[in-house]
């Protein structure tokens, strides 16, 4: 059977080398006193625990603990850079590893009290009892689940990225380790069950335990005198638990302890990261231990509900499996967990403040690569230095061998200053889903789905750092546009000229678009119900519709930048947003932020008459006027056919309908129109591969017809015939686009026909509400070249007396002499 080291061996060896290197020097001291001719001893030793209270660790983890591996732990702090705003939070990640140790150790416990009440009144079908073997790979588990960390903790993943957005040299090899890393998650994926995706984090911590000098630390009779399995396998027990393996090499039903949504290691940092901050969540954790079960799961005691579940109970052997679950009796103090959790999200992770400061660091990571043009080797990352110390490395305070920086003082040099001084960066710009404005007289249910499609389109570009970078620094850039116009015209000079002063100093590298990431899965622990029903129990308090409330309601991104220039960065980001997304916020956004009247309408004014906005952004952006949305070019569902044919027909007819439908569409209608477009698309190809090219077409009665067929193919609601407007529609599909057909004979030029269609359209359209005519013209072409299917489509002004209409044309010739000439691509 292949191992798993092996396997690793296999998909990623730069990886793997270059760990076992790292690993190696951490754990020389120990190996040279294994090595040694006297036997080393090791002995238990007792930590007191702010948390646990008193935590009794064994020789072979006090042997591991006291050595560069573990002891760097101490200088990462648990937090971040949380601290600058909570004093308290500046506990290390080397006092949590601790902490779930002695989580583990009480869960341990509580299964144990379960398991011999469940085998005394189940003497049939006993729980299998937990090992000795299984307590010391746990608690080695939860030992090393967080020494896959780097500096600044989770600030330092988009350094793990295999796309650095700021380095414009070709990184070369130090890209094939984190590459390796995103193919040894998927490798995981491949071989486990997980109860979630492993992060960039505990793919490293994995790699790190599977190391060659790890397994020759474990194998040790003199360090590990109770192994009770091979060293191979305890190495995939311990990686199964540290990465939430359910099924696979190593995995147990005793590996969610240290790894699912009711983990040793959630059970340990709530509690810490509450206690340190000084916030109170006041969940009830010995009760939620004392409801912790091992559940005797069979096809036969499953809900009907649970699909999966009984799939995996009949073919697991004999029917049955274990699994770590909690009693019915335990809900409540499971959902004081969830809430809790959700409350230290809301108020300590996501704080203002914690985010500029983590932004910062994030930043100044990446700006730090930039500047040396190079990417930060593994060895570099994991350099054995506490937080402090990077930062006055990367501030130039102090210097180190192994982290060589470009000499001159850079953008990263001030970002780390102003970290280190807490002189963080301040608020000039809030956008959140909520926030969004909507024109008044809109119902609440579009208003609100108008919200959420803009709010969608925003999160969707922002979750990429390049994107936020360069939108950043178009930021910048607007920013000292704005402040050279307003000094020219006269206006708040003395406001202006030390803004556009402090801009030149800081570069765009300190505007910072900053988006936090949304953390909530379903649930999916199990529960024993007292009928002894098996299933996901269901909570009053659900995290995902808590999470799809908080995306839209409370998840805000930020554009910070220095205090100096805040008045000039809001007005820039507003410009920006419009212009990039077609967004304005509400003045409640700028109140949130403590910014309003930050802008005054004499600098709109002012912009407008020196061209640097148009009157439509300076209604937007005066709260005048509120669009709806802007379409988007994969909102027209363009074939890709037709895209491969002319690339840029999506953008190009975006582009057009957007000038002609200034006031944009809502969410509804933009969904229908993809949808009737769709059914056009289709219909012009049936129209090419079915002959109709070469074929007599009598009349407009028969192109109706036809037109009609294709969308009652894709099943859109149609209307045919209806009175409105003071005649009879054509087509009226999807409850929001018009449809007119015309017919004609041979044309000289196709393009002058009908012209008047879109207008007779338009009086129908006025009635019901649609802002988009679709007039489809079949005409005659007895000779000349053919047009390809991508070419009979084509916008139209309808009349300029109407701000918020547009025509698509569709052109369809029949009666080709030569249907074979195409048009040249």
């Amino acid at each position: 059977m292949e191992r798993l080291r092996d396997n690793l061996l296999s998909v990623a060896p730069k990886l793997a080398s270059q760990l076992d290197t790292l690993v190696s020097q951490w754990l020389s001291s120990l190996i040279n006193r294994l090595e040694a001719k006297r036997a080393p001893e090791f002995r238990p030793k007792q930590v007191n625990d702010p948390v646990w209270g008193t935590i009794e660790l064994l020789p072979w983890e006090v042997g591991l603990l006291d050595t560069p591996l573990l002891q760097r732990m101490r200088g990462v702090r648990q937090l971040g850079l949380a601290q600058l705003v909570f004093p308290g939070a500046s506990h290390g990640r080397l006092e949590h590893i601790i902490g779930v140790v002695g989580a583990i150790e009480e869960v341990l416990r509580a299964l144990e009290r379960q398991i011999q009440r469940w085998n005394r009144d189940h003497s049939g079908t006993p729980l299998p009892s937990i090992t000795d073997a299984d307590r010391y790979a746990l608690r080695l588990a939860g030992l090393l689940h967080d020494v896959g960390h780097g500096p600044f903790s989770h600030a330092l993943e988009p350094v793990l990225e295999v796309n650095a957005p700021l380095v414009g040299t070709s990184a070369g090899e130090s890209e094939d380790w984190r590459r390796e890393i995103k193919i040894v998650r998927s490798e995981f994926k491949r071989l486990y069950q997980l109860n979630a995706p492993p992060s960039e984090s505990e793919v490293i911590a994995a790699c790190m335990v599977l190391s060659e000098p790890m397994k020759k630390v474990l194998a040790s009779d003199r360090l590990f005198t109770a192994r009770g399995r091979p060293v191979e396998e305890l190495q995939e027990v311990i990686v199964a638990a540290i990465i939430g393996g359910v099924e696979g090499p190593g995995a147990s039903h005793l590996s969610s302890i240290v790894s699912s949504q009711i983990d040793a290691d959630k059970l340990d940092y709530l509690s810490r990261d509450a206690h340190h901050s000084g916030l109170e969540i006041g969940f009830d954790t010995d009760r939620l231990l004392s409801r912790l079960e091992i559940l005797h799961v069979r096809e036969s005691n499953v809900d009907a509900s649970e699909s999966e579940l009984r799939a995996r109970a009949s073919r697991s052997v004999n029917q049955t499996f274990h699994q770590l679950g909690i009693a019915a009796s335990g809900f409540g103090s499971f959902e004081q967990m969830l809430i809790g959790r959700t409350f230290l999200y809301d108020r300590l992770y996501h704080h203002h403040k914690v985010r500029s400061a983590e932004a910062m660091a994030q930043r100044l990571m990446l700006v730090a690569e930039r500047d040396r043009a190079s990417r930060f080797r593994l060895d570099e990352i994991f350099l054995s230095v506490d937080d402090d110390t990077m930062l006055r490395i990367l501030a130039q305070e102090v210097t180190h061998p192994g982290f060589p920086l470009s000499p001159e003082p850079s953008a990263a040099t001030a970002l780390a200053k102003g970290i280190l001084n807490r002189e963080l960066l301040h608020r000039a710009f809030a956008f959140r889903g909520r926030f969004i404005a909507s024109p008044p007289g809109l119902d609440g249910r579009t208003a609100e789905q108008n919200r959420e499609k803009l709010w969608r389109r925003i999160v969707k570009e922002l979750d990429d750092i390049g994107v936020r970078f360069n939108i950043g620094a178009e930021i910048h850039r607007v920013a000292i546009a704005c402040a050279e116009a307003l000094m020219a015209k006269s206006v708040d000079v003395d406001i202006c000229r030390p803004c556009k002063e402090a801009l030149d100093q800081v570069g765009p590298e300190q505007i910072i678009v900053d988006l936090p990431a949304l953390k909530a899965e379903a649930i999916r622990i199990l529960a024993r119900y007292p009928n002894g029903a098996i299933k996901v129990p269901e909570f009053s308090f659900n995290p995902v519709k808590w999470s799809d409330a908080y995306e839209l309601q409370k998840r805000t991104g930020y554009v910070f930048c220095p205090r100096d220039v805040v008045p000039l960065v809001a007005l820039a980001s507003k410009i920006v947003f419009l212009g990039h997304f077609g967004v304005t916020m509400s003045e409640e956004a700028d109140g949130y932020i403590k910014t309003a009247s930050i802008v005054p309408q004499t600098w709109i004014n002012a912009l407008v008459a020196a061209k640097i906005i148009d009157t439509d952004a300076a209604e937007h952006l005066s709260f005048k006027r509120h669009s709806l949305l802007a379409l988007r070019a994969d909102d027209l569902k363009v074939p890709g056919t037709w895209i491969q044919a002319d690339p840029d027909i999506a953008s190009r007819l975006a582009l057009e309908l957007n000038q002609l439908l200034r006031a944009g569409l809502t969410a509804e209608h933009i969904e229908a129109l993809g949808r009737v477009l769709g059914a056009v698309y289709a219909f012009v190809d049936h129209w090419y591969k079915s002959g109709q090219l070469t074929r007599r077409l009598e009349n407009e009665a028969e192109l109706q017809k036809q037109v009609l067929s294709a969308f009652q193919l894709r099943s859109l609601p149609t209307e045919e015939g209806s009175v409105a407007g003071g005649g009879k529609l054509d087509i009226f599909v999807d409850g929001a686009v018009l449809v007119e057909n015309k017919f004609t004979g041979r044309v000289a030029d196709v393009a002058s026909t009908a012209p008047a269609a879109g207008m007779q359209g338009r009086r129908y359209a006025i009635a019901l509400g649609a802002q988009v005519v679709i007039v489809v013209l079949a005409y005659e072409l007895p000779s000349g070249i053919v047009p390809a299917q991508q070419d009979t489509i084509s916008v139209h002004e309808i009349t300029r007396t109407d701000g918020n209409r547009a025509e698509i044309r569709v052109s369809l010739p029949y009666g080709a002499v030569t249907p074979s000439r195409e048009s040249p691509q």
